[in-house]
């Protein structure tokens, strides 16, 4: 019980410091003490439809900076969908630009959340919690740093490579620690990831460029190509290196169980285990895919787009990416049986042999 007392007194003592964090920030924060909401006359939508709209008087008191305790006046106009202005309410804290808002803070909302967050890892898996909050905030850490460093000249393919080699060390090694299980999912992982850059590399040699229809705000980004790539990189490393942790420890406890089992019997049930994880995998890829999806088609077909014209012209590139992604995992099937499959195996020959 006492580790829960103690969790719960930082927790609480996090959150009352985020409350009152104001003094960190360079940018102005004002709470708003009073909103006055009216609606204003009904408006109409690009299809023609009412839109209902409203309009809000504000007064808040600055919170830090030189203007700390000055009273200031913001006006604000939304619609119910508050799709472009959100709307504001009594005791809300925000940013300041100017005479008017960029934003609500939402740093304390955040990091209640995180505390729930680490309190469901640590109280359902322990150790293996912990170690995952550690391997999360290194690679935030990891990823933070490339990027921080990088500017309009930088390479991104070479900066996502560089990352996703780190990702997967940090991921494996921190959670599954230094071992030949370890080493043959990572190995694994970075001969599927090769292998999937590689094809499409070679199929955008001999086809016709994609169309970016969903990189227009890249602006003046030369080569949409490499956008792409870390894109894969990025998203397809966690579906692979899933696969192949999931096939390395299934082979490694066949083989703590049954020692004397041979290549070939081996082979077949990490194929097994590996065809009940792929159907699951790609439906995971196709529901991230849909949700990242939903935004674009809902304004598309609002504004009287077909959803069969959405997927002809509008979506090559995730539809791609979906694709890509995939075949990645059914690849790691085959190449994460056979490396994990030939290591763990010399490694208990070579055991057997010396005893």
């Amino acid at each position: 019980m006492k580790k829960y007392y103690i969790f719960g007194i930082l927790y609480l003592v996090a959150i009352v410091f985020i409350m009152n964090d104001t003094w960190l920030y360079t940018t102005p924060i004002a709470k708003l003490t009073k909103v006055e909401t009216t609606r204003e006359v009904e408006g109409k939508t690009t299809r023609g439809t009412a839109e209902k709209k409203y309009s809000q008087k504000m007064q808040g008191i600055i919170l830090n900076g030189e203007k700390k305790g000055k009273t200031v006046h913001f006006s604000n106009e939304y619609t119910y969908t508050e799709m472009l202005k959100q709307k504001y309410h009594k005791g809300d804290k925000v940013f300041v630009s100017g005479s008017g808002i960029k934003g609500v803070k939402r740093d304390t909302e955040l990091i209640m959340l995180l505390g729930i967050l680490i309190f469901v890892l640590v109280e359902a898996a322990g150790r293996k919690g912990i170690l995952t909050i550690i391997t999360v905030g290194i690679n935030i850490m990891i990823f933070a740093a490339f990027f921080l460093k990088a500017d309009n000249t930088s390479n991104v393919v070479a900066i996502c490579n560089k990352i996703v080699i780190l990702f997967a060390i940090v991921t494996l090694v921190g959670l599954n620690g230094v071992n030949k299980k370890t080493w043959a999912a990572l190995l694994s992982t970075l001969c599927v990831l090769v292998l999937i850059m590689g094809m499409f590399d070679l199929v955008i040699r001999h086809v016709q460029e994609l169309d970016y229809s969903t990189m227009e705000y890249l602006g003046s980004v030369d080569n949409p190509d490499d956008m792409f790539h870390a894109e894969i990189l990025l998203s397809g490393l966690g579906a692979i290196m899933d696969v192949a942790v999931d096939i390395s420890t299934a082979l490694s406890e066949i083989i703590k169980q049954k020692p004397e089992i041979s290549f070939r019997q081996l082979f077949r049930s990490g194929r097994e285990i590996g065809h009940d994880i792929m159907g699951t995998m790609i439906n995971i890829l196709l529901f991230v895919f849909i949700s990242g999806l939903i935004p674009m088609c809902l304004i598309r077909m609002n504004n009287d787009v077909s959803f069969l014209t959405i997927i002809r012209l509008h979506i090559p590139c995730e539809l791609c990416r979906f694709f890509v992604e995939s075949i990645g995992i059914v690849l790691a099937i085959p190449v994460s049986v056979l490396i994990t499959s030939g290591i763990l195996k010399s490694n208990l020959k070579k055991r057997t042999t010396l005893c």
